[in-house]
């Protein structure tokens, strides 16, 4: 957890809990994740060859 510190008066440092979220890490997971499924997914895609009766 990430502390932002504020500069109050009388020369005292307070620190604070930052709520904001960090997306940045956010975004590098999803763009690995996106990476690997568009990698994958013509693998996962295999042809059966079904032989079907005349009609």
């Amino acid at each position: 957890m990430a502390a932002k510190l504020s500069s109050g008066g009388g020369g005292r440092n307070q620190e604070e809990a930052m709520a904001d979220i960090n997306v940045t890490p956010f975004v590098d997971v999803m763009l690995v994740l996106l990476i690997i499924f568009m990698v994958a997914a013509p693998l996962a895609s295999v042809t059966v060859k079904v032989t079907l009766p005349p009609a």
